[in-house]
């Protein structure tokens, strides 16, 4: 059976999971300055979740892939959905050819193979 990664090459796939673990390792370590049950909180734990299925997901790491339910990737997409449009925000304040602008380029290009990657292993049924 085709694998959700096999649209993207493995240097894709490495390529993003780099920015992927940077805002895995930045939102943890946001999320222990926050109050647990504050909103902010909560969406730092979904952004997590969703970050952690597309890691899990890129690296082909089925056993990791085995403990995500259909209904926590379902959840996932929105997450990526609000952090993509995020950084599209923050990447527009950048000049192109700027180290910040490039930082943001990088997340958006890996957020966007995090989604597709979720979305085809969804699709799959």
């Amino acid at each position: 059976m085709a694998n959700a990664v096999d649209d993207y090459t493995s240097d894709d796939l490495q390529e993003a999971l780099r920015p992927i673990a940077s805002l895995i390792s930045k939102s943890e370590k946001a999320q222990q300055k926050l109050a647990p049950g504050s909103w902010q909180h909560t969406m730092l734990q979904d952004n997590l979740t969703a970050l952690h299925i597309a890691s899990a997901l890129m690296n082909r790491q089925a056993d990791d892939t085995d403990s995500f339910t259909r209904d926590d990737m379902q959840q996932a997409l929105p997450a990526l959905a609000s952090m993509i449009g995020k950084t599209e925000k923050a990447q527009a304040k950048f000049l192109p050819g700027t180290s910040q602008h490039t930082l943001q380029r990088n997340r958006l290009k890996a957020l966007r193979i995090a989604e597709a990657v979720i979305t085809t292993e969804l699709d799959k049924g």
